[in-house]
């Protein structure tokens, strides 16, 4: 079957599947966008929609749907984790550390996710950074 073609160029198999990706992510923005202007303080439409920038390189609207997550769900592991994540991604170091250090407290305890989630790759060689992974192998054993 022949790669996908856009305009009069054929592109290669990955750059097909990569453009293809992409299309799938812009739609589901737009159809998320969409619900949440009638359900504006939805967590699951947020919380997509927070991952959906993310992936897209949307940092400043991923981290305004992690901010907005913590607001309705203060007591969440994974809404704190989130934002220190997009906190992260925007340089904000010493705030991603604050956030971590929250989701942690709360509950976190994925120690493999933390060492190898991309978004982290910023603070990764950060003492605090090692700080929480100790922290976290204390916990569980």
């Amino acid at each position: 079957m022949p790669a996908p073609s856009f305009g009069d160029a054929a592109l290669p198999a990955s750059a097909a599947t990569r453009a293809g990706a992409e299309r799938a992510r812009r739609l589901e923005v737009a159809f998320l966008e969409g619900v949440r202007a009638r359900l504006p303080r939805h967590p699951a439409v947020i919380e997509s929609l927070g991952c959906l920038y993310t992936e897209m390189g949307r940092y400043q609207e991923g981290l305004a749907a992690d901010r907005e997550m913590v607001k309705i769900q203060p007591g969440s592991p994974t809404a704190w984790y989130n934002l220190a994540c997009s906190l992260a991604l925007t340089g904000q170091t010493d705030d991603a550390f604050a956030a971590l250090e929250r989701a942690v407290a709360l509950g976190y305890d994925d120690a493999e996710w933390l060492r190898t989630d991309d978004d982290l790759a910023l603070i990764r060689t950060d003492a605090r950074f090692v700080r929480i992974l100790a922290q976290l192998a204390a916990r569980t054993g």
